[in-house]
Formats: C-alpha cells, sequence, structure tokens
C-alpha cells in the first residue's frame, strides 16, 4: 500500500520543508541520466500529408523523435529562457498547445522553474475563460497565434503581461518558443515544498462555473506511483496514449510515447485508419484509448478484417463501454489484456479491471445489468459511501454516523488517499461543495459517482448522484439502462433521463440515438427495445427514437443530461403550442380567461389530451345513462 510513512524523505515529492527533491522535474532529470538513449517522444513529420479517403493502412508514415537526454536538456534551455522572460517561482503561465513536444517541453520547464503550468478548458465559453482566468491571475501566457488571437476579446487573457508565441506568427510578442528553447540550459532545478502547485487544470461542470484541480508535486508523484502500481510498463514499451494525464505518466516513467496522429478533440471518421496506420508504423506495444475511441478502431477493424497482435496492452476509461465493444475489440488486439480504468480529474486511477474478468465473471454478477463493475480499488485508497446528499457534508467531531449507507447499498462514492486532489485553486466554494476534511486534515472526495461495493470487493458503478431519477418515491440510476438500450446494434448512443414531473416527481425517458443507416425501422427497433427493458423490469414513462444524444465535447463518452433535458422540454413546448393553434377554432369567440390552456397555465384550463379525456368520460355517462332511463322507463323488446 502506498503511504506517506513509505515515501516520506525516501522519495521525490516528499522531503521536509523546501528541497529541489519536491520539484516532480527531478523524475525527468532520473530518466535523462538512466535512460539517455531512450525515445521520449514521437510525433508525425509536420510534412506529412496522408491520403486517408482510401480507408487503407499505411505502415510507413514518417515521425520524428527525441530521446531523454535530448527532452531535458531542452526542458533545461526552456526554464531558462522563461525565466529570463520574467517568469518567476510561483508565477501561474497559461498552456494552449496541442499533445506535442513544444506541450510537454513547455510544461515540464515551468515546473522545474516552480512556476504552476495551467490548462483552461478548451471548450469552455469565452466568458468562462476570463473566469478562470481570473482565478490563477496569470503572469504568461504560451500558445500558437490563433490562440492569441481568439482570446484578444477576453480581457483577463488579453491583459497577460508575457506572452509566447510557438510556430508562424505575424504580431508582436513578448517571445518566441522557438527563441527561448536556445537560452542556455538552467543548471538547478527550483526547491519547493512537497504539497506546492505544479499543474492546474480547469474543468467546466453542468453549474457552467470552472474549476481547476490544484494538482501538486507531491500528488503527482503519489498519482505515478499509483498509475504504476495499476498499469506497470516494462523496458522496450511504446505507447500511444489519447489523455495527457498519461503522457505525463509515461515521461516520469521513463516509456517511449507517440503523440497520437489524430486530433482527439475533433474526432471524425478517419480516426480509425489513422489510428491503426500509426500503431503499426510505430509498433506500438501499449495504447490508451478513450471509448469513444475503442468503440470507432473495433467496428473499423471487425469491417476491414486487421488485427494488430503487437499490442500487449490497452487501457481505456472515462465513461461505460459495452460488453460488445469490448468483445469486439479485443478480436482487433488478440495478444493483449484490456484493462478498463476508472478515475477522475481528482482521483486517477479509482479502480481498475480486465476486460475478461467483466466478459467471463469469476463470481457471476450481471454486468450492464447491476451497473457497471470498474473493478477493485487501487493500491492506497480508502472509501466511503455516502447516503444521497447534494449539500455540502461538513463532519461533526470527526463522525461519520448518520452519513453513509449499509452493506449492498447504493451511495455517492468518497475516497481518499495520497494520489486524491485536495483542493481547488483558490475556489473555497467548489472546495466546501466536494470534500469532507477530517480535523486531522485527511481530505475526502466526493465523486458525484453512484456505487455499491459487493461481496467480492468489486465496485460497480450505478449512476451520477445530479443524474439520478428521482420517480415516483424510488431512485433509478441511467448507467444499467443506457448499457441495455446499446444491446441493440441499430443504437449508437442512449440515454436514460428524468423529466420534470408534477405528479411522478420526474419522468423516466428512455431516448436512443441510431446509427446512420440502420438496418431495421424504428418501430422494430422500439419494439425490442422494449422487451429487453421489460425483461429487466426498468421502468420508463417513454422510450423513444431522438436525433441526438449530445455527449461531452471533451471526450465524446458521456451524456450531456442537461442539455439533453432542455431539448426535450423544448420540443414539448413546441408540441403543446402546435397543438394549441390545431384546437384555436373551439376558442374563438370566448373571452380570454374562458379560454381552454395547453399549458395548463391559466384558470382551470386543460391541455387538448386532458380535455380529450373528459369528452370521453362525459360521453361514457351520457351513454349509462341512456340505457337506464330505457331500462327503468321501457324500450324493453315488446315495444312496438
Amino acid at each position: 500500500m502506498i503511504t506517506f510513512d513509505k515515501l516520506h524523505n525516501k522519495y521525490f515529492g516528499f522531503h521536509d520543508g523546501v528541497n529541489f527533491k519536491n520539484n516532480v522535474v527531478c523524475l525527468l532529470k532520473k530518466n535523462a541520466k538512466e535512460k539517455p538513449d531512450r525515445v521520449a517522444l514521437q510525433w508525425v513529420d509536420p510534412t506529412y500529408k496522408g491520403d486517408w479517403d482510401k480507408n487503407v493502412i499505411v505502415e510507413n508514415i514518417p515521425h520524428k523523435s527525441i530521446n531523454f537526454k535530448q527532452f531535458y536538456e531542452a526542458i533545461r534551455r526552456t526554464a531558462s529562457g522563461l525565466k529570463k522572460a520574467g517568469v518567476k517561482h510561483g508565477d501561474c503561465v497559461i498552456l494552449f498547445l496541442p499533445m506535442s513536444l513544444y506541450l510537454y517541453q513547455a510544461m515540464s520547464a515551468i515546473m522545474m522553474i516552480g512556476a504552476r503550468a495551467v490548462f483552461l478548458d478548451s471548450w469552455a465559453r469565452r466568458d468562462q475563460l476570463g473566469v478562470s482566468a481570473k482565478v490563477v491571475e496569470p503572469t504568461a501566457m504560451i500558445s500558437f497565434e490563433m490562440a492569441f488571437q481568439l482570446c484578444a476579446t477576453v480581457p483577463e487573457l488579453n491583459e497577460i503581461p508575457i506572452k509566447i508565441v510557438a510556430g508562424p506568427h505575424t504580431g508582436a510578442y513578448t517571445a518566441t518558443l522557438e527563441e527561448i528553447a536556445k537560452s542556455e540550459p538552467l543548471e538547478e532545478i527550483e526547491a519547493v515544498e512537497g504539497e506546492e502547485t505544479a499543474l492546474v487544470t480547469f474543468t467546466t461542470g453542468s453549474s457552467g462555473v470552472p474549476k481547476g484541480a490544484d494538482r501538486t508535486h507531491c500528488f503527482l508523484v503519489a498519482q505515478h506511483l499509483a498509475l504504476d502500481e495499476c498499469i506497470p510498463y516494462e523496458s522496450g514499451d511504446i505507447d500511444v496514449p489519447a489523455f495527457p494525464i498519461f503522457s505525463l505518466n509515461n515521461i516520469a516513467a521513463g516509456v517511449n510515447t507517440v503523440v497520437p496522429i489524430t486530433d482527439i478533440g475533433r474526432p471524425n471518421e478517419k480516426d480509425p485508419v489513422m489510428i491503426v496506420s500509426q500503431i503499426k508504423t510505430c509498433g506500438i506495444t501499449c495504447a490508451t484509448l478513450s471509448p469513444s475511441m475503442i468503440v470507432n478502431i473495433a467496428k473499423f477493424c471487425d469491417d476491414n478484417k486487421i488485427t494488430m497482435p503487437k499490442i500487449k496492452r490497452v487501457i481505456t476509461g472515462g465513461a461505460p463501454i459495452s460488453n460488445d465493444t469490448l468483445a469486439l475489440f479485443r478480436k482487433a488486439v488478440p495478444n493483449a489484456e484490456v484493462w478498463v480504468l476508472y478515475g477522475s480529474t481528482e482521483v486517477e486511477p479509482i479502480a481498475h479491471i480486465e476486460a475478461k474478468d467483466i466478459l467471463f465473471p469469476k463470481h457471476g454478477g450481471k454486468a450492464g445489468v447491476e451497473g457497471v463493475n470498474v473493478g477493485h480499488f487501487a493500491e492506497g485508497l480508502e472509501y466511503k459511501l455516502l447516503k444521497i446528499n447534494k449539500n455540502p457534508i461538513n463532519l461533526v467531531n470527526d463522525t461519520w454516523d448518520g452519513l453513509t449507507v449499509g452493506k449492498d447499498e447504493v451511495g455517492e462514492l468518497a475516497v481518499a488517499g495520497l494520489h486524491v486532489c485536495k483542493a481547488y485553486y483558490n475556489n473555497t466554494d467548489a472546495v466546501a461543495k466536494t470534500k469532507i476534511i477530517e480535523s486531522n486534515g485527511k481530505v475526502w472526495h466526493r465523486t458525484g459517482d453512484l456505487a455499491r461495493i459487493d461481496e467480492h470487493k468489486n465496485v460497480w458503478l450505478v449512476g451520477r448522484v445530479h443524474n439520478a431519477i428521482a420517480r415516483n418515491g424510488e431512485l433509478l440510476f441511467p448507467v444499467k439502462v443506457e448499457i441495455l438500450l446499446k444491446k441493440h446494434p441499430d443504437v449508437k448512443q442512449s440515454a436514460y433521463v428524468g423529466i420534470p414531473d408534477e405528479k411522478l416527481g420526474e419522468k423516466a425517458y428512455a431516448l436512443v440515438m441510431l446509427v446512420e443507416n440502420p438496418k431495421e425501422t424504428k418501430e422494430e427497433i422500439l419494439s425490442k427495445l422494449a422487451e429487453i427493458l421489460k425483461q429487466e423490469n426498468v421502468p420508463y414513462d417513454k422510450l423513444d427514437v431522438t436525433p441526438l444524444v449530445p455527449m461531452d465535447p471533451r471526450h465524446h463518452s458521456k451524456v450531456e443530461y442537461d442539455v439533453l433535458r432542455a431539448a426535450v422540454l423544448k420540443e414539448e413546448e413546441e408540441n403543446k403550442c402546435a397543438c394549441c393553434e390545431e384546437c384555436s377554432y373551439t376558442s374563438e369567440g370566448l373571452a380570454e380567461e374562458e379560454k381552454p390552456c395547453c399549458h395548463g397555465e391559466k384558470g382551470d384550463g386543460d391541455s387538448c389530451e386532458d380535455s380529450f379525456k373528459s369528452f370521453l368520460k362525459i360521453g361514457l355517462v351520457v351513454l349509462i345513462a341512456y340505457f337506464l332511463i330505457k331500462m327503468l322507463f321501457g324500450g324493453g323488446k315488446d315495444d312496438k
């Protein structure tokens, strides 16, 4: 188990007071000394223009590379140049660069001088970018010219004093990254405290308020050790990671890292052939891919009868992934272990499980029916399951009485450990909402995920606290249902979402987005899905096809429930208005307050549906009265 006692004064990041050995860049210096000739980074030659329209695999894509000795030298020179440009210990430096040598070189150089690398949410609105900038009060920004131009309308970014441009440009800047990287190399790594901020990574939640995870030097080292415990690399491994955090971990671990050929943030239909081509070109042995990438690569390889036998291990995570997809993907990588990693910005990893244990469970458990099995907790984590509570939690006398659920019950997962992010940068409100702090300083992070722990210590995820559907006094969870809906081959995406309702609290809508050319009709698909939901006793108030299930723009793996809910409500409102127009002739000549209203907002007016039901009731009463009168007052069969 990774504990502070084991690491204190024995490992980088865990030394007392201010010490250069606390600086995470010491790991890179160590690699430069011990593995100087090993390739650190590879990337596609910028001059290469591939023709991917034919969907044909290319096994000789030209790449450039840099070894660990050269990489550390570039970091030292860039660090020296940043100091000359005016960046100091403790300054915040915003980085707006794609996954590239420049990104990792600049980020490492910033940390080497004790400054703080800041990553804004590239999918945030411009006003949200301004809010993030206010939080960190940046001294410098490093980016390409287009980003500077886009930020010109955001005062908080435009007023940053030190602007360093990378690549071609026409404007005036403090310096260029290319010039800075030619400075005399810096000799010493800056001494820091272990709990000093090294990185700030912003995400924008459903509330729209950005929050920056405060990643300290100590935290980054602990995270590196936790990942290494879960997914250790071997000498000679070559990895292509879709997530920047894994690239950072690779660099610290001394692993040959290939920068993906595709634009991870903007997926397109050519991505599978491009990634598979790069895997074959570079002899990739390990890959870290998002669930959406797994889905597309699995289908591409199956359609084209392609396998990747050199791959030994694949890691995926970030969103639920169906058993059918895992099974199909395993065919494409016949010699690989496929691991599903569960984690978050604040805690990575939380748990992990191999795909074969999901597909062929040793101890039973119906994956996709009970939720998603994400395996056992990572080394060094403690956990608690909390009763659902959307408010901040403050412990009284360090007691948890009344806050946690019983055995086998579903609750919000909270975790504590060395690789748990303790704070958000200059954001006490976010800390209050997501952290529980004991009197001894131990910090518990509330994940927002609903889970249960089975008798074999497996973690089963069933949904998110804010996405649970409160229907008729019962809580319903999306994950299980969405996996069931995806069992139909014509379903591309699915969502089980709560829609506000006066009687039930929330109605449960099961919505599916179909593939481009479905093999079955809409009616056939919905009929089969209804049967699946019936077999699993899933309650729902509406099962229908929707033109779009919106997914998160970052990884394209999580349903954006708030966006979907708003779209559903808007459509229903428009349908009601259309209904009002159709029956408007019935209210002509009436006073405004006498007119029936489809929205049920004026007086006692009913909706058209309610009016029709009332009409049927009245008709039935009249019919019964007619027959009673006939029986009582004559009208028998002998009447003439």
